[in-house]
């Protein structure tokens, strides 16, 4: 059985200008990693006298024997990209819930398309993984996506990424030990109870962006991945720069509230009430409207955070080094 495991991702700044209607004509940039919540899909192949040429489970199951006749997009046209014609029982799993701000569908693409080169023998490179990623949402599938997802899941670590053109380049972050292991104790998940379509939030984003009405926001958000790099590598007490860079974090997300479709009253309650509890800073996750709100804080703000909006709902994460990876077991 092949299983490909791809982490999830935590975007710290410049969200918003990673979609090419933004970085065609000037650069875009984001800072942030994937983190220690993964995308798993497993592979094998079906018995000769099957009943179905293609078992493929995930919220539901499907059971067919042509390509064309599976309901789930990405499986569909990866599946068709590469003519597969052998016999084959897909199952998915996730350690959170999709639709929440965590790249998700983006980290599926990458792993499901890793797979199947592994599957066939091919070692694909970071970034002819990213690559493909990206064409096959944004253009076969004409999905409403920016472009830091795939290669966050692609490549793996905490960077920063800047995008240009048609190209991208990464900066891996440079941290201490102690820092990065202050920045992991940090950083705690809150879920709104909301899960929705990236691709449907964005549409009022993007008209805005192509309009030029977010340019003064986006131009500022760019800006500030810099600034946010520069503080989590300088040297010098490391509580101090967490606070300088929470702090940064609540600036850039007062910035993207301004987007459009970002916030709701409930999101900005449940944002007052961590910052109330000791939070030093923080955001929502993702394209807007739900999802996961990240705060940064004190190690010990977890444990409040649990208590008032319960541990279910908490999610304590670190940051990992590696993206996609695939193995036979």
């Amino acid at each position: 059985m092949w299983l490909s495991k791809t982490p999830l991702r935590a975007s710290f700044l410049g969200g918003g200008t990673d979609y090419p209607s933004y970085f065609r004509d000037r650069p875009g940039a984001v800072l942030g990693g994937t983190i220690n919540k993964y995308i798993y899909i497993q592979a094998l192949p079906l018995a000769p006298f099957s009943e179905q040429r293609f078992r493929v489970t995930y919220r539901t199951t499907e059971s067919v024997n042509l390509i064309d006749e599976i309901r789930h997009p990405v499986i569909r046209e990866s599946l068709r990209m590469l003519d597969w014609q052998d016999r084959l029982n897909i199952a998915t799993m996730s350690d959170l819930p999709g639709g929440t701000g965590l790249g998700s569908s983006s980290a599926f693409t990458v792993g499901f398309i890793n797979l199947l080169h592994k599957m066939r023998g091919v070692s694909l490179t970071r970034y002819e993984l990213a690559r493909m990623a990206i064409h096959m949402e944004q253009v076969v599938l004409g999905e409403n996506v920016g472009v830091q997802d795939q290669v966050h899941a692609s490549f793996g670590g905490l960077s920063h990424y800047v995008f240009s053109g048609d190209s991208f380049s990464i900066k891996p972050l440079r941290l201490t030990t102690a820092r990065l292991a202050l920045l992991n104790a940090s950083m705690t998940l809150v879920f709104t109870g909301v899960d929705r379509s990236a691709s449907n939030v964005l549409s009022t984003q993007e008209d805005r962006t192509k309009k030029g009405a977010n340019d003064d926001y986006l131009r500022e958000l760019f800006e500030m991945t810099e600034i946010g790099a520069n503080i989590l590598e300088e040297s010098g007490d490391d509580y101090s720069a967490l606070i300088r860079f929470s702090e940064l974090l609540n600036h850039g997300w007062e910035l993207k509230r301004r987007l459009g479709s970002i916030s709701t009253p409930m999101i900005d309650e449940i944002y007052a009430k961590g910052r109330a509890l000791g939070a030093w800073g923080g955001k929502l996750l993702g394209a807007g409207g739900g999802g996961f709100v990240l705060f940064l804080g004190p190690p010990e703000l977890r444990n409040a955070l649990a208590s008032s909006f319960g541990s279910g709902q908490v999610i304590p994460i670190s940051f990992v080094d590696s993206g996609s990876e695939v193995t036979l077991v």
